[in-house]
C-alpha cells in the first residue's frame, strides 16, 4: 500500500482546501492550525499558483527525517512535517514547495532563457572569489554546477560554516541557502517575493530573479502586488 493510500485509510484529520485534499496524520506542534496556515497562504499566493497541487500531507514522515528537510514536493503532493515552531515557519515550508510545483508547470518560462542561471552563476563566481581571498582553496568547477549536490552543500555549511557563509553572501544572495543550487536560488526568491517584508532587498540583490517571478504573475495570473 502506498503512503498516500495508507494515510487516506487511517483515521486522520482530512479536509478540502480549494480543491486540494489535506491530510493531517499527526497533530501539529505548538497548537498550530493547518486551516489557519492554508488560509494565510491563500491570502498571499495567487490562486493559479496552486493548480499543480492535488494533496498536502502533514505529519511525522521518516523520509523527511532521513533527508533532514521540513517539507518536500513530489507527484503533485506536498509533504510537510508536523514539527513546527511557529505558524510562519509552516507557511514558509509550504510556500517553498509551492514554488517547486510551479517548476513542473512553468519550468520553460522560468529557466529556458537562461537569465536566472546566468545571474546565479555570476554570484557563485563571486562567492568562489571571496572564499579564495580568505585562503579557502576550492575548485571553481564546483561553483559552476547548478544542480544540488550534498557534497557541495556540506562544504558550504560544514567546512565554510554558516557564520562566514552568511557574512560573505550578504550582498550576493537573499539568504545563504539560495547559494546551494539554481532551483533553491529560485525557490528562495519565490518565498521572499510573497512572504518577506524586505522585498526591495531581493529586487536589489537579484533583479533578474525578481523580474522573472513578477512576470510569471503577469503572464499567467494576477498582477503582482
Amino acid at each position: 500500500m502506498s503512503l498516500k493510500n495508507y494515510i487516506k485509510n487511517k483515521k486522520v484529520n482530512h479536509f478540502t482546501f480549494f480543491d486540494i485534499e489535506v491530510f493531517v496524520k499527526d497533530p501539529i506542534t505548538n497548537n498550530i492550525s493547518a486551516k489557519m496556515v492554508l488560509n494565510k497562504i491563500r491570502e498571499l499566493i495567487p490562486s493559479f499558483m496552486l493548480r499543480g497541487i492535488d494533496s498536502i500531507y502533514i505529519g511525522n514522515f521518516e523520509f523527511l527525517n532521513k533527508r533532514k528537510v521540513q517539507a518536500m514536493y513530489e507527484n503533485s503532493s506536498i509533504f510537510v512535517t508536523n514539527k513546527q515552531d511557529t505558524l510562519e515557519d509552516m507557511i514558509d515550508d509550504i510556500v517553498h514547495e509551492i514554488s517547486h510545483s510551479l517548476e513542473e508547470i512553468y519550468g520553460s518560462f522560468i529557466y529556458s532563457d537562461g537569465k536566472i542561471e546566468r545571474e546565479f552563476l555570476q554570484k557563485r563566481k563571486k562567492l568562489w572569489m571571496s572564499l579564495k581571498s580568505k585562503n579557502i582553496d576550492v575548485d571553481l568547477s564546483d561553483f559552476l554546477k547548478t544542480g544540488f549536490s550534498y557534497k557541495f552543500d556540506n562544504f558550504l555549511y560544514q567546512e565554510v560554516g554558516y557564520p562566514l557563509l552568511s557574512a560573505i553572501t550578504a550582498n550576493l544572495f537573499y539568504s545563504p541557502y539560495a547559494a546551494t543550487s539554481l532551483r533553491e536560488y529560485y525557490a528562495n526568491g519565490f518565498e521572499t517575493f510573497f512572504l518577506k517584508e524586505d522585498i526591495d532587498r531581493l529586487k536589489s540583490i537579484s533583479p533578474t530573479l525578481y523580474n522573472k517571478i513578477a512576470n510569471l504573475i503577469i503572464n499567467y495570473g494576477e498582477e503582482p502586488r
